[in-house]
């Protein structure tokens, strides 16, 4: 039922759903063990905000590769007709593409190993240079 794809998209496809997925659980599990919420600082704000905007992306971009699946599934894409298939995989890519850089700077930056760093580099006062 594939057409004129062999069975490799279609094993990509579930893979990279089961990794939305899960990737989605860990970050509900992560707000629901954070010591900090929205309403506590600008931190909180800020994490709450990108992340959580990030999160609906990674669940609208898991629906989308699961209706990718199903069409690829049933035969609806050929090696001259995909653009649906080469659309989500773009917009895929662009959530991933936020994520390096919203884990840089709310989990690197801001919140973690390289803020210390330059706390201790600068005894106390990070915002000189």
């Amino acid at each position: 039922r594939l057409k004129d794809y062999d069975v490799g998209p279609f094993i990509g496809l579930v893979v990279t759903i089961l990794c939305g997925t899960v990737f989605f659980l860990v970050q509900l599990r992560e707000y629901y063990w954070n010591s900090y919420t929205i309403a506590d600082s600008v931190y909180g704000s800020v994490f709450y905000l990108l992340t959580g905007f990030h999160g609906m992306h990674v669940v609208v971009g898991t629906l989308w590769l699961m209706v990718s699946l199903v069409r690829l599934w049933r035969g609806e894409f050929s090696s001259q007709r995909h653009f649906g298939f080469e659309a989500c995989i773009w917009y895929w890519h662009f959530v991933d593409v936020v994520w390096v850089a919203l884990w840089c700077l709310v989990y690197v930056w801001f919140g973690g190993w390289l803020y210390m760093w330059w706390f201790k580099m600068w005894d106390g006062d990070v915002y000189t240079f």
